[in-house]
C-alpha cells in the first residue's frame, strides 16, 4: 500500500541496522540451502540483481572451483516448474547449436546431491526455491562497457543467441512472467494503479505521467511477436573474459520467450546508452553491426532497429513509474522515491532516442548490406 512515507521517516541508524539484519538472515538461509549441494561451503553475495538473491559459492573440498547459488523469486516467477523446464529446454537448444557452442559457453546447471535441478527447502511466500550454476571462471562484466568493440561483441553474442533459439518452436517457450515486455499489459496495469494512487504521489510524478499519456500509441508491427528471444539483453548479461576482449557466455535466461526480435536489440541499445551516460551514434552503430552479425542476416526491419530503443526505454520507464505509484512492490529499492527517479532517467533516455531517430536511420542505412 502506498502510504506516502518519506524515505527519511526512519533514523539512518535504525535503517542501517534493519538492512544488516535482513542481509544476515538472507545469508544464513543461503548457507542452509547450499547444503543440498555441498556439506560445507563459503558464500559471498554476487551481483546487484533486483529479482533473485545470488551468491558465489566455493566448495570447501574444491577451493579452486566456484558456483553460483541463486534463490528464485517466486513472487515474480510464480510457476517455478515452468521456469525450470524452459531453462533446461533453452540450455539444450544452445548446446545443440554447433555455431553457438563454437563461440560461447553454455551456462551449466548443477544438480543437487539428490539429482534434482532445484532445491525447495521452504514453501512460503517470496523466495522459495534454489538452484546452482557453475561459475564461469575467468569472467567479468563490463557495465559500462570500456569501448565500442565490447559493445559490438555483446550485440553479436545476443544476436547469435537469438539465432540459436530458432531451433525451437515458438509454442515451446511460454511467458515465465505473464505478458512480460508486452506494452499493452503494462499500460493497463498503469491505468489501474493510477486510478487509486495517492494524490500526493501522483502529483510528484506528474511530468512522467503526462509523458506516458502522450506516447501511448506505437507501431503495431513492433508489438507482434515474431521470434524466440532472450528477453533481458542488458549489457551486464554478457560475460567477457578478464581483459574484455571476447564474450565468454550469455547469462540470465529466465525470460526467454516468444517476442519480437527487436525487443532484445532495443534493450541492449537502451542499457548501453544508459550505462555510458546517454545516446552515442558510434555506440549505436556498434550495436547494429554486432547484432546483425550475430543473427547472420542483413534483412532486419530498419524501422524496428530505429524505434526499438525508444520503445524499450519508454516501457521500462513505465514499469518503474507504475511500481512507484503502487508502493514499490516489484522492483526492490533501498529508498522510497528510487523507482520514480529510475522512471525519470528512462524517460529522459526515451526522449533522446526520439530526438536521434534521423541519426539512427542514417546509420542503419549506411551499415546495411
Amino acid at each position: 500500500m502506498n502510504d506516502g512515507a518519506s524515505p527519511q521517516a526512519a533514523p539512518a541508524s535504525a535503517t542501517a541496522a534493519t538492512k544488516q539484519m535482513t542481509t544476515d538472515a538472507a545469508l544464513d538461509a543461503a548457507k542452509t540451502a547450499a547444503q543440498a549441494w555441498f556439506d560445507a561451503a563459503e558464500l559471498e553475495p554476487l551481483g546487484q540483481g533486483h529479482i533473485h538473491q545470488t551468491y558465489r559459492l566455493t566448495d570447501a573440498s574444491q577451493p579452486d572451483r566456484s558456483y553460483v547459488l541463486q534463490q528464485i523469486n517466486a513472487v515474480v516467477y510464480q510457476d517455478i516448474d515452468l521456469l525450470d523446464a524452459q531453462t533446461r529446454l533453452v540450455l539444450g537448444a544452445l548446446a545443440n547449436d554447433s555455431g553457438y557452442v563454437g563461440q560461447y559457453q553454455v551456462p551449466e546447471l548443477i544438480p543437487t546431491k539428490y539429482g534434482e535441478s532445484l532445491s525447495r527447502p521452504l514453501r512460503a511466500e517470496g523466495f522459495t526455491c534454489w538452484r546452482m550454476w557453475r561459475y564461469v571462471e575467468g569472467s567479468a562484466t563490463y557495465d559500462p562497457p570500456q569501448n565500442r568493440r565490447q559493445i559490438q561483441l555483446a550485440a553479436q553474442a545476443f544476436g547469435a543467441y537469438q539465432r540459436a533459439l530458432e531451433a525451437l518452436e515458438p509454442a515451446q517457450l511460454a511467458h515465465t512472467i505473464p505478458n512480460f515486455l508486452h506494452l499493452s499489459g503494462y499500460l493497463a496495469q498503469f491505468d489501474a494503479v493510477l486510478a487509486v494512487a495517492d494524490p500526493a504521489q501522483a502529483a510528484q510524478a506528474e511530468h512522467c505521467i503526462s509523458l506516458v499519456q502522450n506516447h501511448r500509441r506505437w507501431p503495431e508491427d513492433l508489438a507482434v511477436p515474431n521470434a524466440l528471444i532472450h528477453g533481458d539483453c542488458k549489457i551486464n548479461n554478457a560475460l567477457f573474459d578478464i581483459d574484455g576482449s571476447r564474450v565468454l557466455a550469455v547469462i540470465d535466461i529466465d525470460n526467454n520467450m516468444h517476442g519480437h526480435w527487436a525487443w532484445d536489440f532495443g534493450d541492449l541499445v537502451r542499457s548501453v546508452s544508459f550505462s555510458r551516460g546517454g545516446f552515442d551514434a558510434d555506440d549505436y552503430r556498434a550495436c547494429v553491426t554486432g547484432f546483425r552479425a550475430g543473427k547472420a542476416q542483413q534483412d532486419l526491419d530498419a524501422r524496428c532497429l530505429i524505434s526499438a530503443p525508444a520503445y524499450l526505454a519508454y516501457m521500462l520507464g513505465l514499469r518503474f513509474l507504475t511500481d512507484h505509484l503502487n508502493g514499490d512492490r516489484y522492483f526492490s529499492v533501498p529508498n522510497r522515491g528510487d523507482n520514480l527517479q529510475r522512471a525519470q532517467e528512462q524517460f529522459a533516455l526515451f526522449q533522446q532516442f526520439q530526438a536521434q531517430a534521423p541519426t539512427m536511420a542514417a546509420i542503419v542505412a549506411r551499415t546495411a548490406g
